[in-house]
């Protein structure tokens, strides 16, 4: 059984969010755009830990900010009727589905269609009384405040007093709100949630009944702890019979003989015993030691005990005793937090095996080693459009059958996108602006051109990543991009003219050229390198290539600066000094044009090919448009 649809309704930055959930799932995106919330709205239906339960009632800021303040206009606008009035609430809805026998005993009547194989359950925050006499004297008060004052609409709209002590909290399930859900079911479905800033060495000691360890060890059949129970009666019977201690026990009690003022003398009796021999208590004793050469949990590293704890989850929910759970959910929170990123790849490449018909495994992440490791079909990403969160699964678009699997020509395209999407070129999916280059030169170069073209903006500050397809590997790419969430995409790619692949570029322009994509194609020659070149063969163009060459042939430059210090530059004699030293020509020209940026110097010619794209990507006004 596993959770196929969520919906979230009105929850802190969620207005409506649905998002198909796999059994596995990664979700990524910027900082700030939901995930921790997104978690956080799982744990109000599923979750049986106790914070949770006072989390169930929500709190102000817990309400979409903006339905509060849709409200509150609503409410000092007098010609909307109260009846029209839109009282917000929050849902949280999931629906399950595939489920065995005995989950089916748990959830069947909770069902919403025919076939009874699909069920929801709703989290539902909302007034428990009617609103309308209460809206009507709040409208009073705020006119009798107005007339008295004569407040702004904004300050009218501080002054209400949003209502949330007249809210309460119901699960239910089904389709009607009636069908309230006992808690002894909701045991039946249990959530774990490990939270980023989740206190890794407190869950690993055992000496409190919430703690993770403590869970682990007494989630287990009856009996399994017997023989360590046997042993500490043995050691108490020993320290019972030790003459030094008993020694010590007669003297305490001959002075509180002379102290208390009790009549008997044996109420001043006293003992030694070395435990409390309930089997609870003797394993809140325990604590974990960690590699060959053990540590405590205290002198371990953090990456190495946030590692362990993540372990400690997965054994606890996988492997626990039969303990009347049929449906387990777990949550992580950014798996990589202080892990090296060898060890993000190892375990990203591991976790997803442990998801079962009885565990939905939800992971949220930064990590490019994550995404690099984690199966593409169940990454979806958050993004924020017109102040709305929405989501979009990294192969949504690609051509599919009925029963869902990819078709051929798209499984091509994903083999190939999961060999080559190493953690550099991951960044794309936190990017809403696409540049694709075909080699390293553009990729150092491009984002010192597009700083100059903006007068300082960078590509980082406009959510731009430029990705380097090392080679002419685009339509892989553009496959993503075409059916992907991306607002822009810019294409640089050479014309490879009198070359075998000069209609590589026209049918990458005839196939994917559209209001967002742009295949911008070098126009006057058949390389970057040389468009640089033949962009800047005069003037103080010049005196930037010539400056560079002295940083990447020092030895052929004097002779070619004599050559050329007045006259018009040779395209083909400068590419030839570079054509093996390209690398080394677009970093030293990358550094010339930062020195000449510092000091208001540069005045660089980029090419047209590249200020096309550029200004597709992020428009300037003209009078700001510099060529």
């Amino acid at each position: 059984m596993h959770i196929e649809k969520l919906i979230i309704k009105n929850y802190r930055n969620f207005k409506n969010l649905e998002v198909e959930l796999k059994p596995f799932t990664l979700i990524i995106g910027e900082n700030n755009i939901g995930k921790t919330n997104f978690l956080n709205a799982l744990g109000l239906i599923f979750s049986q830990d106790i914070t949770f339960f006072k989390k169930r009632n929500l709190e102000i800021d817990d309400i979409n900010y903006q339905a509060i303040e849709n409200f509150k206009k609503e409410l000092i606008n007098d010609k909307i009727p109260i009846s029209d009035i839109e009282i917000p609430s929050v849902e949280v809805i999931a629906e399950l589905v595939g489920f065995n026998e005995d989950q089916e005993s748990v959830v069947a009547d909770w069902a919403i269609n025919k076939k009874l194989d699909r069920v929801k359950i709703t989290y539902l925050f909302h007034p428990k009384v009617e609103l309308k006499d209460w809206i009507q004297k709040e409208r009073d008060r705020l006119n009798t405040l107005n007339n008295e004052r004569q407040l702004s609409k904004e300050d009218l709209i501080k002054n209400i007093n949003f209502p949330i002590s007249k809210y309460n909290y119901t699960i239910y399930g089904g389709l009607n709100q009636t069908k309230q859900i006992d808690f002894y079911f909701l045991k039946m479905l249990k959530y774990e949630f490990l939270d980023a800033i989740r206190d890794v060495k407190k869950e690993l000691t055992a000496n409190g009944n919430y703690r993770m360890l403590y869970k682990v060890l007494t989630n287990r059949e009856d009996g399994k702890y017997q023989d360590i129970l046997d042993a500490i009666g043995e050691l108490d019977t020993t320290v019972k019979a030790n003459s030094e201690l008993k020694n010590i026990e007669n003297q305490i009690s001959k002075y509180l003989a002379k102290t208390s003022l009790v009549e008997k003398e044996n109420q001043n009796k006293i003992e030694f015993q070395f435990s409390n021999l309930e089997e609870y208590d003797i394993l809140k004793k325990l604590s974990l030691l960690y590699g060959d050469s053990p540590l405590t949990i205290e002198r371990n590293g953090t990456g190495r005990n946030n590692l362990l704890f993540i372990s400690l989850i997965l054994s606890h929910l996988i492997n626990a005793k039969k303990d009347g759970v049929y449906y387990r959910l777990i949550g992580i929170e950014e798996p990589e937090a202080h892990l090296h990123p060898h060890l993000q790849e190892h375990l990203a490449k591991n976790i997803e095996e442990e998801v079962s018909q009885k565990l939905q495994l939800i992971i949220t992440s930064h990590s490019t080693h994550i995404i690099n490791k984690l199966s593409l079909n169940n990454t979806v990403i958050f993004f924020n459009e017109e102040n709305n969160v929405k989501c979009h699964y990294i192969l949504d678009g690609f051509e599919r059958f009925k029963n869902g699997n990819l078709k051929s020509k798209s499984k091509k395209h994903v083999r190939y996108l999961e060999r080559y999407l190493d953690s550099t070129k991951s960044t794309m999916f936190f990017a809403r602006n696409i540049i694709l280059v075909e080699g390293i030169s553009e990729q150092i170069l491009v984002p010192q051109l597009f700083e100059q073209y903006s007068n300082g903006i960078s590509l980082e500050k406009i959510g731009c990543s430029v990705v380097n397809v090392n080679g002419v590997a685009f339509s892989h790419f553009l496959e993503i991009i075409k059916n992907g969430y991306f607002k822009k995409c810019l294409v640089l790619t050479d014309s490879d003219s009198e070359k075998q692949t000069q209609m590589r570029a026209p049918d990458l322009k005839d196939k994917y050229n559209d209001n967002n994509i742009l295949i911008s194609i070098t126009h006057e020659t058949d390389t970057f390198e040389k468009e640089l070149i033949n962009s800047n063969l005069n003037d103080k163009g010049k005196n930037f290539l010539l400056l560079t060459l002295f940083s990447t042939r020092r030895n052929k430059a004097k002779e070619f600066h004599r050559k050329y210090k007045n006259i018009e530059i040779e395209v083909e004699e400068y590419f030839e000094l570079i054509e093996s030293y390209k690398a080394d020509f677009a970093t030293d020209l990358k550094y010339t044009l930062q020195r000449k940026a510092k000091s208001k110097k540069a005045d660089f010619t980029i090419p047209k090919y590249i200020l096309d794209g550029f200004k597709h990507i992020f428009p300037l006004e003209k009078s700001d448009d510099k060529k």
